[in-house]
């Protein structure tokens, strides 16, 4: 079983998929509005088995990664616990994110190419939290949590390939592991929807957001071609266009549908980072 846990692929794939699914349940069970959190608290749990957990203060930027994914788990459970939504939520989701890249990029802010993929970074980030992504479209609504969850599992899914090809293992087992995570969820959602987004959704959003910060600034790979995902955060104005079915057969496509449109631009991401590097295959 040891040996088992020690393969990347069961590392990135399978044991996060576990993990989010036990994780959202028992949320579900003690507090329906918090299923969401499990998504990120199974992704910090995954990171702690794979990675260990981290030195507090941290010395490097995966450190870095882990404390500020765990303070926005700790956000996100504490304001969905108190009903907060709408601007509120935002502005919380906004100045988290903000802090939390400024802080793991710190150490890399000393160029101009560095400057400039902070400020990209920063702008997604406020895309994360002030767009209106879900088909709800309202503020005070809760989310539909299909297409948020689909937006995320593309997010992650970009950076772990577009990480996997520029031979950043560590990197790339932790977003994938998040892209398990979602998808633990989504399956919890899937054929019928249970369970609202909240800010703790949209904290796990941000950690994909975060992961690109750290591959970007800290290693050599592709990562100018993760725009090429970008457009997976609007899958929640994908299901306007679907044609709807019904009863549960017509919603179970309807789910199913607008998660296949939201991860391919996610695709296309990792087909040019592939193309990028002359089809060279990772040593990972």
């Amino acid at each position: 079983m040891s040996e088992l846990l020690q393969d990347p692929f069961v590392q990135s794939s399978i044991l996060p998929l576990l993990v989010g699914l036990i994780l959202v349940g028992v949320l579900h069970l003690l507090r329906r509005p918090l299923a969401a959190a499990g998504i990120a608290a199974g992704f910090l749990v995954v990171f702690a088995l794979v990675v260990g957990l981290p030195a507090l203060p941290p010395p490097s930027s995966m450190g870095k990664l882990f404390w500020s994914s765990a303070a926005g788990l700790l956000l996100g459970v504490v304001a969905d616990s108190a009903a907060v939504r709408g601007r509120a939520a935002s502005a919380l989701l906004a100045l988290w994110l903000a802090a939390s890249l400024l802080w793991i990029a710190l150490p890399a802010l000393d160029s101009v190419a560095a400057a400039v993929s902070v400020v990209l970074l920063l702008a997604a980030a406020m895309w994360v939290a002030f767009g209106r992504g879900s088909e709800t479209g309202g503020s005070e609504k809760v989310q539909s949590p299909t297409a948020p969850a689909a937006s995320l599992l593309a997010l992650a899914l970009a950076v772990g390939g577009t990480a996997l090809i520029g031979s950043s293992a560590s990197i790339a087992q932790m977003a994938l592991a998040l892209a398990a995570s979602a998808g633990g969820f989504l399956l919890w959602n899937w054929p019928v929807e249970r369970h609202g987004w909240g800010l703790s959704g949209q904290v796990a959003t941000g950690i994909a957001v975060l992961l690109a910060g750290v591959l970007t600034l800290f290693t050599q790979a592709q990562t100018a071609v993760l725009l090429l995902a970008l457009p997976a955060l609007l899958a929640g104005h994908v299901r306007r266009f679907i044609p709807q079915g019904h009863g549960l057969v017509g919603q179970a496509a309807s789910s199913a549908a607008v998660t296949v449109v939201a991860v391919l631009p996610a695709l296309v991401a990792i087909g040019a980072a592939y193309a990028l590097t002359d089809g060279e295959a990772s040593p990972y």
